[in-house]
């Protein structure tokens, strides 16, 4: 996929989650850091946002209410995220 397609569709995907709090965070993220994610940063953040995990759970992960599964914590954009967060 051609990588400004792929920023795109990310893009919406965080605009667009099951709830307004992850609308917010995601989508204010994608505005702002998306465009400087590396690609294997953007496969990560797209299976973070995309994977199975409940969105109820993706938001307490990233904002540290509860410890995020090995597979999300230990990619390379989790503390990206985590950082954009906590500067809001």
């Amino acid at each position: 996929m051609d990588i400004q397609k792929w920023r795109a569709r990310l893009y919406y995907q965080s605009k667009k989650r099951g709830i307004l709090e992850n609308d917010i965070i995601f989508g204010g993220f994608a505005s702002e850091v998306l465009h400087c994610l590396s690609p294997e940063q953007l496969s990560e953040y797209d299976k973070i946002i995309n994977g199975d995990t409940n969105e109820w759970d993706l938001f307490y992960y990233v904002t540290g209410r509860k410890e995020a599964p090995r597979e999300i914590a230990e990619t390379s954009v989790f503390p990206i995220i985590k950082k954009y967060i906590s500067e809001k």
